[in-house]
């Protein structure tokens, strides 16, 4: 498997976050790589690892992937709010991931930080994610 299978996998994650209708209704949009000038608060994709986990005869791999959460707010709840609702949508979410076989997507890790800046501080919100997948057979 290549990196091919992350690349599916991103489209099937972001359809989903994209297609609901809570989420969208918090946040001005889901993006790959936000826009110039997009406001908090957003979601977007961040790093992504691939681990080969294929087994004999059937290939197969993990990826470790990052959603992250951008908020403006003056404190950390919407950015732990919008994570739980994140959270809610992938963790046990089977979404159909073309050419391949989706085992699961479990969360890993969560953090928010601040970043201080002179126009206002911002919460980062970062949810790391494992999906098992294996090549469709």
């Amino acid at each position: 498997m290549t990196a091919f299978a992350a690349h599916q996998l991103q489209q099937a994650v972001f359809a989903l976050l994209a297609a609901d209708t809570g989420l969208k209704a918090r946040v001005t949009g889901v993006y790959d790589e936000p826009l110039f000038g997009a406001r908090p608060p957003y979601v977007a994709f961040g790093e992504t690892q691939l681990r080969d986990t294929g087994v004999k005869g059937r290939d197969g791999v993990t990826v470790s992937f990052d959603v992250i959460v951008w908020s403006a707010e003056p404190s950390q709840m919407e950015a732990k709010e919008l994570m739980a609702q994140v959270d809610a949508l992938l963790s046990g979410a089977s979404p159909d991931v073309p050419g391949h076989e989706l085992v699961d997507i479990k969360l890993g890790s969560a953090s928010v930080i601040t970043q201080f800046s002179e126009a206002g501080s911002l919460y980062r919100g970062r949810l790391n994610y494992s999906a098992r997948l294996f090549e469709a057979a």
